[in-house]
């Protein structure tokens, strides 16, 4: 009985840390719908409630668009994000004005500063695209892929 134990919870422990890294977020169709027909509709467990709820709060100026969403959508998108987000500090936006692109986690995964201009840039307007534009590098990230398997950098980081 002891060993059946041991090696469930073994099981439950191995299944978690290759979960851990694999970056997969499932994403439900009303979000993608809406907040994927702009941009990648990122997943919510990499930022805060707090920034989810500041973030929702400015749609009618969102990075420079009206974003604005119909009281029932807006509901379900608020319910949803602050069921997913992240309780952790490391995805908490730096900013005012919440940017994933912000968060202690994404500055230490994509490192700016050392990716190449041709691959991806932090400003737009200049070779390749902004760091927000996940699908640049991140072939599946429609689907809620974020995974290394799904990701397709430029000729010299291959």
């Amino acid at each position: 009985m002891l060993t059946k134990s041991l090696l469930s919870f073994a099981a439950l422990v191995l299944a978690a840390s290759a979960s851990a890294g694999e970056h997969r977020y499932p994403l439900s169709p009303a979000y993608v719908a809406e907040c994927g027909s702009c941009h990648v509709a990122y997943p919510p467990a990499l930022m805060t409630a707090p920034a989810w709820a500041v973030t929702l709060r400015g749609l009618e100026r969102h990075f420079g668009t009206d974003a604005s969403l119909e009281p029932k959508a807006l509901r379900e998108i608020a319910a949803l994000l602050e069921a997913q987000a992240s309780t952790r500090s490391k995805h908490q936006p730096a900013g005012q004005v919440p940017r994933l692109t912000e968060t202690p986690w994404f500055q230490k995964e994509h490192r700016p500063g050392e990716l190449r201009e041709h691959e991806v840039s932090p400003s737009a307007g200049t070779k390749g695209a902004s760091l927000s534009q996940c699908n640049t590098c991140h072939r599946r990230a429609e689907q809620g892929d974020f995974s290394e398997g799904s990701l397709q950098l430029g000729p010299s980081r291959r």
